[in-house]
Parts: C-alpha cells; structure tokens; sequence
C-alpha cells in the first residue's frame, strides 16, 4: 500500500511538471495589447495538446493552473490535479478531490504532493476515462474540493475546450483498447 502511495505521489508530481513543461499548445487565440495582458490574468478554461497527451486546464495561464484534467493516451487513465492548496495534509497522504456539479458528482483518489516551486500541499490522482466526468461541465458552476479547501470554477464558458478534451480523450481511449491486429 505504502508503495502505491509513494507511486501516485510521483505520478502526481510528474503530471505537474508535464503541465507545466514547454512545447505544450493551448488551442485560444492569442490577443496582444492591454486588453491582452488583463485577459491572461483572468482564470479560463483551455484545450491543450502535450507530447504527453490531451489536457483540460482552468487557470491564469500555464503558471497559475488550478485544475487540472490529462488523459494519458497509452493507459487511458485520466489524470487529475487540483492545485488550491490543501489544509492538514503533508506530501505522501491519501486525499481525495471531489467533483460537483447539481446532481453529477465525481470523486478521485489521490496523493498529497508539493514541489520546489508550489510550497502549498496539493492533490493529484488518476483513474480510468470516464466520459461520464464530462457531464460536470454542464451548467454555471463546478465544485472543486479538497480536503480543507472548497473552490467554485466558472464552467458556463468551458464549452468548447470541455468537448474538444473529449473528443481528444475518447479516440485516444478508443486507440488505446484497440486490438493488436
């Protein structure tokens, strides 16, 4: 048990450096101008394609993510990263990170993890795709959750990204679970 832990604080830890890493593509028009730089400080939701695989990300740009969803295309596991900072937890505990949205709900298992450049204690697990999840980005409002954190992200402009991560997911689910032929 303890090495599985150790293992999802690693993939965890590594799932924050992928998010960050360079060569990563964000789907969004880039504006220039004042109007620009007031936009890159406002949290969005964005598509991004990574060597890695497709991701989902809702922050002020690729410094500030908050949330984080990644499909890994040879597992077809789903990787999920909540970065608002955790209350009484150290890096290696079990947490999990809820999900919510009216009646839809979605829970993760995950592993407290903080970096060099992070010092707060934040959350990453991973599961298999499921495009049920998607079904949480049908509305105004998602509930993110974190042991001794609750954060409402705007979700009534994560349309377009939310369904092109899940076209992106699910022919990369679907390749991988295709038969060797």
């Amino acid at each position: 048990m303890r090495s599985r832990s150790a293992a999802l604080a690693i993939a965890s830890v590594l799932l924050a450096a992928c998010l960050a890493a360079p060569g990563a593509t964000a789907q969004a028009p880039k504006k220039t101008g004042s109007k620009a730089s007031a936009a890159a400080a406002k949290p969005a939701w964005r598509f991004v394609r990574r060597v890695s695989g497709p991701a989902l990300e809702y922050g002020a740009g690729s410094e500030q993510i908050q949330l984080a969803f990644s499909c890994q295309p040879d597992t077809g596991l789903l990787r999920i990263v909540a970065q608002i900072g955790s209350r009484g937890l150290q890096p290696g505990d079990g947490a999990a990170i809820r999900l919510a949205n009216g009646k839809n709900r979605f829970e993760i298992a995950g592993t407290a993890f903080s970096t060099e450049f992070r010092k707060e204690v934040d959350i990453g697990g991973a599961t298999r795709f499921d495009p049920a999840l998607l079904q949480l980005f049908k509305g105004d409002t998602l509930l993110l959750e974190v042991p001794g954190r609750k954060r409402s992200l705007p979700i009534s402009n994560a349309g377009p990204s939310a369904e092109a991560f899940r076209k992106a997911c699910t022919a990369t689910a679907s390749t991988a679970r295709a038969p060797a032929g």
